[in-house]
């Protein structure tokens, strides 16, 4: 019993984490029907700022955080701009193509600044490393920070939906673009805005598990394994799919873990995308009707 709280507890904070990728992830399908393959490389590069800023530049944590977030949106703003606006008329496929390019120039301009396959960077921990316990169950103080910062998120991310202009416009386009179009909305800015605010919370999910993990180059590709998985069991159009997925995906992993072997955490991801587009195309939460092939 004690072994199954404390799984479900490392779940939960997991797969919390898992829904902050699924999230951006959610968002760029959502408006654009385009799954950006570079959303793990944006992770890598709002950690690496992040390391940048409180490592080498001794800046607080919260201000790098916010940096690093901000860097991330740049970043997403320039891709969009450069690589991803061009091609958009093009059709899905090239904009595909678009996206894989970008991510392979991420992780050189990855390789070229913080070091090669081989360079494995450590951020330090926030708070003590030191477990804490709650009844019989122990978890990890950064564990609990990356829940907390988490839920900060994701309440951040309801209100820009709610209160602000540009995510009533981009709530707008995602339910139907043409209609948008017709109101008078610039898709081709909205677009903009929705590359920029999923490259934001890539690159705020590699800020906060960032003292969880080592930083690297190529750490991207396997949290977007993670975050596709949460997205696409969640419902790629659904937002609260992509918390529900993401939370389910930790806690499969955690007790695939605990119960058959650490070796099988890592292939949970791949047999949910696998189940998901087997036995339910749409995801959990994700809209019936029609798919586009």
């Amino acid at each position: 019993m004690l072994m199954f709280s404390y799984l479900m507890a490392t779940g939960i904070t997991t797969g919390a984490f898992y829904a902050l990728v699924a999230l951006g992830i959610v968002i760029v399908y959502k408006s654009t029907e385009v799954v950006n393959l570079a959303h793990g490389d944006l992770f890598m590069v709002g950690g690496m700022l992040a390391y940048t800023c409180y490592v080498m530049g001794g800046i607080p944590y919260l201000p790098s955080l916010l940096l690093a977030v901000a860097g991330a949106f740049v970043v997403g703003i320039l891709t969009e701009r450069v690589a991803y606006r061009s091609v958009l008329k093009h059709g899905l496929a090239s904009v595909l193509v678009a996206t894989i390019g970008v991510s392979f120039v991420l992780k050189g301009i990855g390789r070229y600044i913080w070091g090669g396959k081989g360079d494995y960077l450590a951020f330090p921990p926030i708070v003590s490393p030191e477990p804490l316990q709650f009844g019989n169950i122990m978890i990890m103080s950064q564990q609990l920070v990356v829940l907390f910062a988490v839920i900060v998120v994701m309440a951040a991310l309801a209100l820009f939906f709610k209160r602000t202009r540009a995510g009533k416009w981009m709530q707008a386009t995602a339910s139907n673009p043409k209609a948008a179009m017709l109101c008078g909305l610039r898709i081709d800015r909205i677009y903009m805005y929705t590359f920029a605010v999923g490259a934001a919370l890539a690159g705020a999910a590699g800020v906060l598990m960032a003292p969880l993990t080592h930083l690297y180059p190529d750490v991207g590709f396997v949290l977007f394994i993670k975050g596709m998985a949460a997205a696409v069991l969640g419902g790629l159009t659904s937002i609260p799919g992509a918390v529900l997925g993401g939370v389910l995906l930790g806690l499969a992993e955690q007790l695939a873990a605990g119960y058959l072997h650490s070796s099988f955490q890592d292939v949970v991801a791949f047999l949910v995308i696998m189940f998901a587009l087997i036995f339910l195309p749409t995801g959990l939460l994700g809209a019936r009707g029609l798919r586009k092939v």
